[in-house]
């Protein structure tokens, strides 16, 4: 699927991005976004940052300490009693 919107620039740089947009891109209040300019080209691209798994946990426990992968598989594991 391909869209086309279009967006204007305040004097303070910010943009709203088109309700189409966000839509089609899952976006919500708070979404953080990537940009990747190509400078000779003088075009960008656009796309949601997603969480790392290691990040979701920091999430699910207020405090929490970010935790590795293999950290987060030996807590299930002695959680589990194995």
């Amino acid at each position: 699927m391909s869209l086309t919107a279009v967006a204007t620039m305040t004097s303070k740089g910010q943009l709203t991005i088109p309700k189409s947009v966000r839509e089609a891109l899952g976006l919500s209040e708070g979404a953080k976004v990537r940009f990747e300019v190509d400078t000779h080209q003088g075009t960008a691209a656009m796309e949601p940052l997603k969480h790392r798994v290691e990040d979701l946990w920091a999430f699910a426990v207020p405090g929490a300490r970010r935790m590795s992968l293999a950290e987060m598989e030996e807590a299930i594991q002695r959680g589990a009693g194995r």
